[in-house]
C-alpha cells in the first residue's frame, strides 16, 4: 500500500489556508455584492428623485406659458373683430413667453386670424396648422403631440380656448416651442446631464417622445418600454430596464401633472459598476497586508499545534521505548489534547516494552529454574564475544540423577534440579550467568573471570551442592563441574563449551564430584 506523504503540519496549514481563502473570497463577493446593490439602489433613487425635480422645474416651466395663453385668451376673446389688435397680442405672447417661437389666435373654424413668430421668414412659412394635431384646442391646457413645423424642426403647441361671456367657443390662443432648437426647454433639459453617461428624455401624453439627446428619436413610440408604460399609467418611480439599442439601463421617471408629459432619467447599468471594479481592487490591495498577516499566523498555529504531534509519531515509528523516551519527554504538549496524547504514547511506549521483556525473559529463561535457556546462552555468549570480553565457563552436571528419577520420581528429581539453580545462583558472582542447557546439565558463563577465580567459584558449587539435604526424602547429592576458558583454550567460542563439557566429562570418568579444568592435549 502506498504511503500517504502529506504531513499532519500540511494538512493543518493547507486546511486553514484555504479556509481563509474561502472566507476572503466570500468577504469579497459579499462586499462586491453589497456594493452592487448599494450603487444600483442610490442611482436608482437618484434618477427617480431627479426626474421628480426636474418634472416639478418643467411643470412650473410650461405652466408659466400655460397662464400667461389664460391671460391672454381672456383679451382675445374681446377682440375677435379686431386684427390689428390680435396681431399685436399674439407678438406680446410670442416675445413674452420664454421658449415660445411662434403664437397664433384660430378661429372656431380652424382659419388663423393672427401670427406672429421670432424666427427670420416665418411670417408666410408658418401661417398653417397643417400637421398639428387640434382635437384638444377645446380644452383648457391642452399640449399637442409633437410635429414638425414648416422648418422643419420638432414642434409642440400649447393652446388655451376662447371663449365669450356666454362660454361660446370662439377659438383658441396657441404657443409653439421648439423641442430642440437652443429654446429655454431644451436648456432646461440639456444642462442638467450628469458627467456619468445620464441623460433625460420627455415623454408624452400619447407615449411618444417628445424630447431625446437623439434627435432622431423624437416623435417615434415606445410602447415596448416598462418605464414609457409606467408613465401612460401616471406613475413615478424608478426600475433597472433595457432600452432600445438593447443596454441595460437604470432609471428614474416622474409624470408631470401638466399636459400628461413624463420625464425620465436614466442611466447606463454599465457606467454606474464601472467604479466598482476599480473599488473591489483597492479592498484587495489593502486587505493584502492583513491576509499575509493571518496566513503566517495560521502556519505559525499549524506549526504549534502539528508539531508535538510529529514528535509522538517518530516516537511511535522508532519502536524502542529507549530511543522513543527522549522524544516523548521532549513534547511540549502546549494544549490539552497534546498532554494527554503524549502521556497515552509514554504509557503505551512502557507497557509495550514491559510486554517485549516478558515475552523475552520467557523466550531466555528455564520455565522451571529460572536460569537461562540455550537460546539466553548463545545471546549472552555473543554479548562476550561481540565484546571481545574474556569469559570462563563452567560445565556441570549431577552425579546419578538417573538413580533420583527412579528412585524418587522425575518429580522429585525437578525438585533437586530446582535446588541445584538456587545454589548456583548463591555462589556465582552478578554478572555471571548460569544457564540450564538440558537435563540435569547446567553451564555457568563468567565475563572476566581467571582460571583460579574460575575453579574456586567451581569448587564453592560443589561443596555447597554436596553439604545441602535435597527436599523429597532424596538426600544429598553431587555435581562434577568441567571448567575451560576463552579465548585461553579456543578462539572458538563453540570450541571452548566442548573444551568446558569434555573436562566435564573426565571429571565423571575419574571418580565425579569433582572440578577438573581443561588443559589442552591432557
Amino acid at each position: 500500500m502506498r504511503k500517504p506523504r502529506i504531513t499532519l503540519l500540511y494538512l493543518v496549514v493547507g486546511l486553514s489556508v484555504f479556509s481563509a481563502a474561502v472566507a476572503f473570497a466570500n468577504a469579497l463577493f459579499a462586499a462586491y455584492t453589497v456594493q452592487k446593490e448599494q450603487l444600483v439602489a442610490t442611482t436608482l433613487e437618484g434618477n427617480r428623485a431627479y426626474a421628480v425635480k426636474l418634472a416639478e422645474v418643467v411643470d412650473i416651466y410650461v405652466g408659466a406659458i400655460q397662464q400667461q395663453l389664460k391671460s391672454s385668451a381672456r383679451r382675445v376673446a374681446k377682440m375677435m373683430d379686431a386684427p390689428a389688435e390680435m396681431d399685436e397680442e399674439v407678438l406680446r405672447v410670442a416675445e413674452q413667453s420664454d421658449g415660445v417661437i411662434a403664437a397664433a389666435v384660430v378661429d372656431a373654424k380652424g382659419a388663423m386670424v393672427a401670427f406672429a413668430s421670432l424666427l427670420p421668414g416665418a411670417e408666410t412659412q408658418g401661417r398653417t396648422t397643417s400637421g398639428v394635431d387640434l382635437r384638444g384646442a377645446a380644452q383648457s391646457g391642452n399640449v399637442t403631440p409633437p410635429y414638425l413645423s414648416s422648418q422643419g424642426l420638432w414642434t409642440v403647441a400649447l393652446t388655451e380656448p376662447v371663449r365669450d361671456a356666454q362660454g361660446k367657443y370662439l377659438g383658441f390662443v396657441g404657443a409653439a416651442l421648439y423641442l430642440q432648437h437652443n429654446t429655454e426647454l431644451d436648456r432646461l433639459l440639456q444642462e442638467h446631464f450628469y458627467r456619468d453617461g445620464s441623460y433625460v428624455y420627455v415623454v408624452g401624453a400619447d407615449g411618444n417622445i417628445l424630447y431625446h439627446r437623439d434627435h432622431r428619436r423624437i416623435g417615434t413610440g415606445g410602447d415596448s418600454n416598462r418605464v414609457i408604460q409606467a408613465l401612460l399609467r401616471r406613475e413615478s418611480g424608478s426600475m433597472a430596464v433595457t432600452n432600445s439599442q438593447g443596454v441595460p439601463m437604470l432609471a428614474g421617471y416622474a409624470h408631470m401633472s401638466l399636459g400628461g408629459w413624463g420625464v425620465v432619467v436614466q442611466r447606463p447599468v454599465a457606467e454606474t459598476l464601472a467604479p466598482l471594479h476599480g473599488l473591489m481592487w483597492r479592498i484587495f490591495e489593502y486587505s493584502i497586508p492583513a491576509a499575509l498577516v493571518m496566513l503566517l499566523m495560521v502556519s505559525a498555529m499549524g506549526f504549534w499545534i502539528a508539531r508535538p504531534l510529529a514528535t509522538l509519531a517518530r516516537a511511535m515509528k522508532s519502536g524502542d521505548a529507549k530511543q522513543a523516551a527522549p522524544l516523548i519527554q521532549s513534547v511540549q504538549a502546549n494544549y490539552f489534547e497534546a498532554e494527554q496524547l503524549r502521556d497515552a504514547v509514554g504509557f503505551t511506549m512502557a507497557q509495550h516494552e514491559s510486554q517485549i521483556g516478558k515475552l523475552n525473559a520467557e523466550t531466555m529463561t528455564d520455565p522451571m529454574t529460572g536460569l537461562l535457556n540455550r537460546r539466553g546462552m548463545a545471546n549472552e555468549l555473543s554479548r562476550l564475544t561481540s565484546a571481545r570480553l574474556p569469559f570462563a565457563v563452567l560445565a556441570l552436571d549431577l552425579d546419578h540423577f538417573k538413580r533420583v528419577n527412579d528412585t524418587f520420581g522425575h518429580a522429585a528429581g525437578d525438585v533437586v534440579l530446582t535446588a541445584l539453580a538456587d545454589i548456583m545462583r548463591s555462589c556465582v558472582r552478578a554478572d555471571d550467568a548460569c544457564c540450564r542447557v538440558g537435563g540435569e546439565e547446567f553451564l555457568v558463563l563468567m565475563p572476566g573471570a581467571s582460571p583460579d577465580a574460575a575453579r574456586a567459584i567451581a569448587e564453592r558449587i560443589r561443596h555447597a551442592t554436596e553439604g545441602h539435604l535435597m527436599p523429597g526424602g532424596v538426600g544429598h547429592v553431587t555435581v562434577s563441574i568441567g571448567a575451560a576458558r576463552w579465548p585461553d583454550d579456543d578462539a572458538d567460542a563453540g570450541a571452548v563449551l566442548k573444551c568446558a563439557d569434555q573436562a566435564l566429562y573426565q571429571a565423571k570418568t575419574t571418580g565425579r564430584n569433582q572440578v577438573v579444568t581443561w588443559v589442552a592435549n591432557a
